[in-house]
């Protein structure tokens, strides 16, 4: 392992950020077709979008030169980062906001650790998951998977 400071953070995110969504999409080849995830994805696959979506967006914020703690105090709020980051000029065609509203009242409320439903009474399936993970992966300049294994 490497030491992460300021200087190389955001690059560090973009990293994890993909790590999350690839240990996401292995976890939903493993158990997404268990019975019960025919509807909702599983809750250990969400919390990894969750997290891969989290890391994408402050990623970007950091890399916009957004203050570090500021960042931070965003806490677990993706439409918050969301937002500052559209503030700043990001753009994500056809982004599912409804989608990702779900995604971030589940993450900060601490709901999708446990398996409940959202506020907005939804929980997102893993198709239009995976769809807004790429998405911002690819805002962030995430590392592409073949960019990380084939040095």
């Amino acid at each position: 392992m490497f030491s992460v400071d300021a200087a190389n953070r955001p690059n560090y995110y973009k990293y994890l950020a993909r790590l999350n969504f690839e240990a996401a999409k292995s976890a939903d080849d493993c158990v997404g077709h268990w019975p019960g995830y025919e509807i909702a994805a599983p809750p250990p696959v969400m919390t990894l979008c969750a997290h891969s979506i989290e890391l994408s967006l402050k990623a970007f914020l950091l890399d916009q030169g957004i203050d570090e703690n500021a960042v931070r105090k965003l806490s677990h709020d993706l439409m918050a980062c969301w937002e500052l980051c559209e503030a700043l000029g990001a753009e994500i065609k056809d982004l599912d906001k409804s989608l990702l509203a779900i995604v971030s009242d589940l993450l900060a409320s601490g709901r999708l650790r446990y398996g409940e439903k959202s506020k907005l009474g939804k929980v997102p399936v893993f198709g239009p998951l995976t769809t807004l993970c790429q998405q911002c992966l690819d805002l962030c300049g995430a590392p592409k998977t073949t960019d990380i294994v084939n040095r």
